[in-house]
């Protein structure tokens, strides 16, 4: 949303002085220039925050209390792994084969969804 409010005040800019001025654009086409650059920076920033890959895993169970939230590596990683986000800013891979890494996905996926309503 912030993206697309930014890219209409661009535009408004550049259609006030295209009116106002008999000059070229050139200020116009800078200005969706820059914004252009930062938008796909951003996009590809967020398109390599996406790929998580671990060289490792970790065989020690770690402590629920500690775990924040987790995610799952990318599908173009060798190793599948569970990364757990801990309270301490760490991510810890896990195998997801493990037993208690699906109890603690599930228990996580519970105390981040709250309790159940019922009707």
């Amino acid at each position: 949303m912030r993206n697309l409010s930014a890219l209409l005040f661009v535009l408004l800019l550049c259609s006030l002085q295209l009116v106002s001025s008999g000059e070229s654009p050139s200020l116009c086409y800078m200005m969706l220039s820059v914004f252009y650059c930062e938008n796909y920076q951003c996009t590809q920033a967020s398109k390599a925050a996406l790929k998580i890959c671990c060289p490792a895993l970790t065989q020690m169970k770690l402590p629920l209390k500690r775990i924040v939230s987790y995610n799952w590596t990318s599908s173009e990683c060798s190793i599948k792994a569970v990364v757990f986000n801990m309270i301490s800013g760490k991510t810890i891979c896990v195998d997801p084969a493990s037993d208690w890494v699906n109890d603690h996905v599930k228990a996580v996926d519970q105390r981040t969804k709250g309790p159940a309503t019922g009707n």
